[in-house]
């Protein structure tokens, strides 16, 4: 899986993202319309908003790797004032705390030149999730037998789908939230950074990377009372979001704790790099719900 990793990436995220629109099939489903049309109007909407999402990162990443410069000037100016301001109160300040700006920056504009370049594969991963989508099954009302495999699976499908749409919609909600507080205090790209907020919400603890780029941008071009108020405005967001909305929608949750999420966490970023952080909860539970089949725990139905 490690050495294949890409590949196995482009798969299973453009199986998360098929999940996560499959809901939308049901319900036009539910509305009375035929099962083909229903799959068509998806896939449509499906493309049309994937386009104009990775068409509108792609040009705010470019404009972000542009400025990059400016950010890294901004940031040198910033750190030798608050040097200054130490060496008045009689801090002296080694240069080996010195942060290296040039270097961060260069850290930076690989991070967003990789974005870039993922950004190509995400057309292949549209297609593949409309792929997806015309081999969803029509609903059924009436379930198989309990124990089989059949059952099994299905039983990953919904659980699965119900932690995407869940927490695909809350993390929207977070970032449209975040979204208008950063076009409000003029934060620089707030595309990009409300794209990664919402990403991030798949992934456990995400909350406090995603929170730093946004926040450190605002202080670069607005100075501290700004990105305080964003700070604030992302903090209480994901305070309520945590202790709030999350209880509510997702009751007892999935049936996996605290350790385990963190386990399935560092071992699918290992395996599968920074893609598996997103998918690591996902497929933890797929393993959960698939294991006491073949561990024996659970008899095939004949």
């Amino acid at each position: 899986l490690h050495a294949a990793a890409a590949t196995v990436n482009l798969l299973l995220v453009s199986v998360l993202l098929a999940m996560s629109v499959s809901p939308i099939t049901y319900y036009l489903e539910q509305r009375g319309l035929k099962h083909p049309i229903a799959v068509l109007l998806t896939i449509l909407g499906s493309l049309v908003i994937g386009v104009f999402v990775v068409g509108t990162l792609a040009g705010a990443l470019s404009g972000l790797q542009q400025k990059l410069p400016t950010y890294q000037a901004a940031l040198t100016e910033l750190l030798a004032g608050l040097e200054s301001r130490l060496t008045a109160r009689g801090v002296d300040v080694h240069e080996v705390l010195k942060p290296d700006t040039a270097r961060m920056v260069a850290v930076v504009q690989r991070v967003v030149g990789g974005a870039l370049s993922a950004l190509g594969y995400s057309f292949f991963a549209l297609i593949l999730v409309a792929l997806i989508l015309l081999e969803l099954p029509a609903r059924k009302d009436a379930e198989g037998g309990t124990g089989g495999m059949r059952s099994r699976f299905d039983e990953v499908s919904v659980s699965v789908r119900r932690f995407v749409a869940l927490t695909g919609l809350i993390g929207a909600g977070l970032a449209v939230v975040n979204l208008v507080a950063m076009l409000a205090l003029g934060t620089d790209f707030p595309m990009i950074w409300a794209v990664l907020l919402f990403l991030l919400n798949f992934v456990p603890f995400g909350f406090a990377i995603g929170m730093l780029p946004p926040v450190a941008v605002t202080l670069l071009e607005h100075g501290v009372t700004r990105a305080a108020i964003l700070l604030g405005v992302r903090v209480v967001s994901n305070l309520l979001s945590d202790n709030v909305v999350k209880p509510k929608l997702m009751g007892s949750g999935f049936g996996l704790s605290p350790l385990l999420i963190v386990v399935s966490l560092m071992f699918w970023a290992f395996v599968l790099g920074p893609v598996g952080a997103i998918l690591a909860v996902p497929l933890t539970i797929t393993i959960a719900t698939l294991a006491p089949f073949f561990t024996g725990e659970v008899k095939p139905a004949e």
